[in-house]
């Protein structure tokens, strides 16, 4: 509240103790100030001689006047009967100085010649006033900002807006001055804004519009937007050199920075500062940075560089000929993965309807070049080339000639005629066994000497002697199948001796190699040797009508003992 107004009102109240009411008096301000074209209002009070009071009433007006002439671009405010000539003066364009008259249609007729009130025009209106914090400013902690505008017209007072808009504004007018606060969470994006208000006052002819000074937002805040990057010494290879970087955004500044290389599961520290320079690896060259100020700390971003390395052809490459196709695969590593080519007879290797070519991109920057052709005349070899950015390197990989690789189907003729021979010899070889044992059968059947046992005893007793007696019990029964034809000559007996020393001879070999052997060759030995008996008897005692009535079956039972 202005001291034209303070007074103003106190007048009132006292009525003439202290403000001189036994005379005529306007108490209004000797100056006032507004835009050009624009409004003011002048506060406005009054007192009378004594004797006059009476004479207010509510018809009375009041009339300003200008060089003496009254004027029509007012607005009373006031009431007269309250003795408040305030006023409200529009559309001003000149400066001058105005005259209060009070007139109330009776004697009470009067003009405060001796209390002028001078308005002053302005071109431009004053700039608004902005009120910062005082203490640091922590992000996440409110703000409160102020912005001040004189209000030269109560009736239009100017409109405050904030540039930027960072958050709520409020505006409150107290008499000529209006206050916007613009309240918000202090953010770090918003250090190193400018802030400003602006205030805008309506005239009719054009409003008119003024700013306050500029204000930059200091916001302290822990590291942000830390990142970490390197510049390699070309070309990036094992033991050349890497200029790590490390920034961040801090208010404070960043007081320390701290550089890590991370070594699979472990973090080793490496140095410090905001630039560092290392060697680099074969591998683990991982990398980030941490930075501290007064508020916070804050890890960067991981950087990670790869290392050029020349390609190695590897040494699974190879080439084979499968019928009448050459296959060939070539396995190249290096950094950056290599490219690969394929040569012959020294020319670039193309493709066409009878070549075809694939590659595929392999873990750890190995590529592999796979090839299929078909194998031209005297085909020796083909050259694999890789190459990348760090080199190049060739192989020359060999190839056997088509005619020196017969095929599967080739090969059978000789395959069959291989197992025929190995089966006739095999045969040929269990031959040759089986007649050396039939061999000493017979040998062991024509030695033996055949004794019998006297006649008198129960049971015929057959002796051999070699080198082991053979005794053998032989028993008769009776034949179920028939009487013999024909007696037993000579013929047959020689015939049936042979027969039996072949037959045991295979019941003997039997008999060693078992402990018992076929009963079918132990009955013929026996038999035959029976018939080697009953043939001796005949021939001592010989008859003409003498036939064999039945044929008698001998078993016999073999025992072997050492002599």
């Amino acid at each position: 509240m202005t001291g034209s107004w303070r007074l103003f009102l106190l007048c009132i109240l006292l009525q003439g103790a202290g403000c001189n009411a036994a005379e005529f008096k306007a108490i209004i301000p000797a100056r006032v100030m507004t835009l050009s074209g624009s409004c003011v209002t002048v506060p406005c009070s009054f007192t009378l001689k004594d004797g006059f009071e009476d004479m207010l009433h509510p018809g009375c007006i009041a009339i300003w006047l200008k060089d003496e002439e009254p004027i029509s671009t007012t607005t009373f405010r006031g009431d007269l009967t309250l003795y408040n000539c305030t006023t409200t003066f529009n559309v001003l364009e000149d400066n001058g100085q105005y005259n209060l008259r009070i007139d109330c249609r009776n004697p009470l007729k009067y003009n405060f010649h001796n209390n002028p009130v001078t308005i002053q025009i302005k071109g431009d209106p004053k700039a608004p006033r902005l009120t910062t914090p005082k203490e640091w400013v922590v992000e996440g902690t409110p703000v409160e900002l102020r912005c001040s505008a004189p209000s030269y017209c109560d009736t239009h007072p100017p409109t405050v807006t904030w540039t930027p808009a960072l958050g709520l504004s409020t505006q409150l007018q107290q008499d000529d001055t209006v206050t916007s606060t613009l309240t918000f969470n202090a953010s770090h994006l918003h250090h190193g804004n400018n802030v400003s208000c602006t205030a805008a006052y309506f005239i009719p002819s054009g409003n008119k519009t003024v700013t306050s000074t500029r204000y930059q937002l200091s916001i302290s805040y822990a590291p942000r937007n830390t990142s970490a990057f390197g510049s390699p010494c070309l070309p990036a290879r094992e033991g050349g050199c890497l200029n790590l970087t490390c920034t961040s955004h801090a208010n404070p500044a960043v007081r320390e920075v701290t550089w890590y290389r991370i070594h699979g599961e472990h973090i080793l520290k490496i140095g410090t500062g905001s630039s560092l320079s290392i060697q680099l690896l074969n591998s683990n060259n991982v990398f980030f940075c941490e930075v501290r100020n007064d508020i916070g700390t804050e890890k960067s971003n991981i950087f990670k560089i790869n290392i050029q390395a020349p390609p190695r052809i590897l040494p699974a490459s190879n080439c084979s000929i499968i019928a009448a196709w050459v296959q060939c695969s070539c396995d190249s590593v290096g950094r950056p993965s290599p490219s690969l080519e394929w040569w012959l007879d020294g020319k670039l290797v193309l493709g066409s309807e009878d070549m075809s070519f694939s590659q595929v991109n392999l873990e750890n920057a190995t590529l592999r070049s796979s090839l299929t052709m078909r194998a031209p005349a005297g085909l020796t070899a083909l050259t694999c080339h890789s190459s990348n950015a760090a080199g190049n390197t060739s192989q020359t990989l060999p190839v056997l000639h088509l005619d020196t690789q017969p095929n599967l189907t080739e090969k059978l003729p000789w395959i069959a005629a291989i197992a025929v021979l190995a089966a006739g010899l095999l045969f040929a070889a269990v031959c040759a066994v089986r007649a050396w044992k039939m061999a000493n059968q017979t040998r062991l059947g024509k030695d033996a000497l055949l004794n019998k046992s006297p006649p008198n005893q129960g049971n015929t007793q057959v002796f051999f002697k070699s080198e082991e007696d053979v005794y053998a019990n032989i028993d008769k029964r009776m034949n179920t199948v028939g009487p013999r034809e024909k007696p037993v000559g000579a013929r047959e007996k020689d015939a049936g001796l042979e027969e039996g020393a072949v037959g045991l001879g295979e019941g003997a070999v039997g008999l060693g190699e078992g402990a018992f052997g076929p009963r079918e060759e132990a009955v013929t030995a026996t038999g035959s040797l029976a018939l080697t008996q009953r043939d001796s008897e005949e021939a001592a005692d010989p008859a003409p009508d003498r036939q064999v009535a039945d044929c008698d079956v001998v078993y016999t039972t073999v025992n072997w003992k050492k002599s």
